[in-house]
């Protein structure tokens, strides 16, 4: 292993330069549809590998795999965080993680996040998608499931309608609620002569009883599940039933099995097919989403783009949860439905979600926001160009970069973790000892990345207090 990373590093000069990835692009020359309709369609959990064909797949999706099925397929697709708020202020911004991270933590006060009078003005120096479409004249809206994703994030930001809170016990969090109205909405749009941008944000995937292990890190013992004690299965229980009742979808059998369960394998298992159950339920609210854009007849002038904002360790390296750095959580899948694309195109390349953004604005021929951290995908689209940069991420406890296909975790103890995906996508065998170069440039890195990016945050959270006499 160390001979294969040490010709690696080689081969990029350890300056972060990426191999090239061949697409398969054919006959489509010009990716431009001004005009167009878009839908962003934000599956909270959805893991890459619920949709990537091949053996380790977790979910059937049959809606999803129709629809889909010539759309622009990118198959390495990184989020900035695996924590909820971070990931989507990143992706619906197009800024980098460290810089979202550092003005959140500054500016909310967490659980519920709730955001200061005098900083409302400074969010407006970081204009969302929603933002600059309205500006173009675009009818904006949102469907949004999560307390983390809306309003309470000010992600409401530039839309004309807004439908959902997330707020706990609301009629409006029901299972497949925000995937329904989104649908009804959809069919109110076939008639409009306006281009509008329409986010839907489901938590649909959230129904299900997994828990973060007490310090979110691979387990010491991988036989022994790493929970919170005994008031984990008190939360199961509350989980999987409600007012002592079993919710729908949800055997007398799988909950006797999950309170039973005492190994990781177990835990896994159950897990796994309590997830695939869920998706499956998901697939289907989307098919009929999916019936209303093609009984309008929109698809001919609308973009429908289909990402996560994170994905869910289904106790992949011991986290049962999310907001960690593994692959679990970070890798997402991003598949783009487009007017002028009749055959499926994949993209191999290792990209970031926030380069989503500045690719819509490149095919709508709008003009992106000055500072954003995020560029077109459209060189990789046409086959004419690669990634020059490393891949970032940051959450809670751990933060991430990756070159290539090489991987550097390192937590906020400064434990590390280091990964080949190219032959261990699981991210099961840590190499940093034995590789310490090549840990010691990536670290590098990291730190200049971080040190950059919260600096620029720092800097215009300072001159923003100045400017309105803002003393802490």
């Amino acid at each position: 292993m160390r001979y294969v990373i040490a010709a690696y590093f080689t081969l990029i000069g350890i300056v972060a330069t990426l191999p090239a990835y061949a697409a398969n692009v054919e006959n489509v020359a010009d990716f431009s549809c001004v005009g167009c309709n878009v839908i962003f369609l934000d599956i909270d959990l959805l893991r890459a590998d619920s949709l990537r064909p091949g053996p380790s797949r977790t979910g059937v999706t049959p809606n999803i795999d129709k629809f889909f099925r010539d759309s622009i397929y990118f198959e390495d697709t990184s989020s900035s965080s695996g924590v909820t708020a971070i990931s989507n202020t990143a992706t619906l911004t197009a800024r980098e993680g460290h810089f979202t991270y550092y003005f959140l933590r500054k500016t909310f006060v967490d659980v519920p996040p709730q955001m200061p009078e005098k900083y409302l003005a400074f969010y407006g120096k970081f204009p969302t998608i929603a933002e600059t479409l309205a500006k173009a004249g675009y009818d904006t809206i949102n469907a949004n499931h999560g307390w983390y994703a809306g309003k309470q994030m000010l992600l409401n930001r530039g839309f004309a309608t807004y439908w959902g809170t997330g707020e706990p016990n609301s009629s409006q969090n029901e299972p497949a609620k925000v995937i329904r109205k989104t649908t009804e909405l959809i069919r109110g749009k076939v008639n409009s002569t306006t281009p509008f941008f329409l986010l839907m944000r489901s938590e649909d995937l959230r129904g299900i009883p997994y828990r973060y292990p007490v310090n979110r890190k691979r387990l010491i013992d991988p036989k022994v599940a790493y929970l919170k004690g005994d008031s984990t299965f008190v939360e199961v229980r509350y989980q999987l039933t409600r007012e002592g009742k079993l919710r729908e979808g949800y055997s007398s059998t799988e909950l006797a099995k999950w309170m039973s369960a005492k190994t990781l394998s177990e835990y896994k298992a159950l897990a796994r097919s309590l997830y695939s159950q869920q998706l499956l339920f998901v697939d289907e609210e989307l098919g009929k989403l999916f019936d209303a854009l093609t009984e309008g007849h929109l698809l001919e002038k609308t973009i429908v783009v289909l990402y996560a904002n994170h994905g869910d360790g289904l106790y992949d390296n011991g986290v049962p949860n999310h907001g960690v750095s593994y692959q679990s959580c970070v890798s997402v899948p991003l598949m783009i439905l487009h007017p002028k694309v009749k055959k499926r195109l994949v993209i191999s390349t290792p990209i970031q979600l926030i380069d989503l953004v500045p690719t819509i604005f490149d095919f709508l021929g709008t003009l992106p926001p000055s500072g954003v951290d995020s560029k077109s995908l459209q060189d990789e689209l046409r086959g004419t160009g690669f990634r020059s940069n490393a891949i970032y991420g940051v959450d809670k406890e751990s933060q991430y970069v990756r070159l290539g296909k090489l991987k550097l975790i390192v937590w906020a103890d400064r434990s590390k973790e280091l990964y080949d995906l190219s032959v261990d996508p699981s991210e099961e065998t840590n190499v940093a000892d034995q590789n310490p170069q090549a840990v010691a440039t990536m670290e590098s890195l990291l730190a200049e990345h971080s040190m950059e990016q919260i600096g620029k945050a720092a800097a215009m959270l300072k001159r923003y207090r100045l400017e309105k006499g803002i003393s802490d």
